[in-house]
């Protein structure tokens, strides 16, 4: 099953394609879950999730985020489209501005595409490089300049702090996953996941990994309930990391 989420306004496109995630994997939890970014295009990591299935979970969930940018995955996806259409796994394409070609097989081949662009004259998003994702291994990293930088300027180009959390969550949970099994497939996460996880492991203690995801659940839920200010909450996390 394809989604896919294209347009000249990326921070609509990524929060849109964010938050169909958090919504898939809260239904399906036993589902595994990866990201692929054009820095890790490899035929054979994709046609591993064409197929594949965790040994605990019943598909994979995967976030294809902005492949187009490598020009070698660029050549190559149109002939992967129509196989991630029929693949029992489920894949959400997270796309910028798309050449014709790319378009029209995603449109033709997706359950859903959603086309968010810009209104004309409001310009584009940031410098065209931005990627939420590079928060997360900035806080695996546990670097905490790094971490704010990313988040401010996540911010400033329109991500909602919600979604920002969940992907701050989703690398938390990783790493404690990771941290108590000994392969991918033992803590339901794709390869690639678990050995970024993994290494991540080793900056924090289990007492910092535990108490980091439980006070992202805290600061989420509190935030709902307007018992803080979830932009400022989260700004104070990532600077004490």
């Amino acid at each position: 099953m394809l989604y896919v989420f294209y347009g000249t306004d990326v921070s609509k496109s990524s929060a849109k394609a964010l938050s169909l995630v958090e919504s898939l994997r809260a239904k399906r939890p036993d589902a595994a879950f990866a990201r692929v970014e054009a820095k890790d295009w490899d035929i054979n990591l994709i046609q591993e999730h064409l197929g594949g299935q965790g040994l605990f979970s019943n598909k994979y969930i995967i976030l294809l985020a902005r492949l187009s940018e490598s020009a070698e995955a660029k050549e190559e996806l149109a002939d992967y489209i129509s196989a991630f259409q029929e693949s029992p796994n489920i894949f959400i394409a997270l796309e910028g501005k798309l050449n014709a070609e790319l378009k029209k097989a995603f449109d033709k081949h997706a359950e859903k595409a959603v086309v968010t662009d810009k209104a004309e004259g409001k310009g584009g998003f940031g410098k065209g490089d931005f990627n939420i994702f590079s928060l997360a291994d900035a806080l695996g990293s546990r670097d905490a300049l790094k971490s704010w930088k990313i988040y401010r300027e996540a911010i400033e180009n329109g991500l909602e702090p919600e979604n920002i959390v969940g992907t701050l969550f989703w690398q938390a949970k990783s790493m404690v996953l990771a941290r108590e099994a000994a392969s991918a497939s033992q803590a339901g996460l794709s390869p690639f996941v678990f050995s970024k996880s993994k290494k991540y492991t080793s900056n924090y203690s289990k007492e910092e990994m535990d108490k980091l995801v439980g006070d992202l659940i805290i600061l989420y839920h509190n935030g709902h309930r307007g018992m803080n200010d979830l932009e400022l909450s989260v700004e104070r996390l990532l600077l004490c990391i």
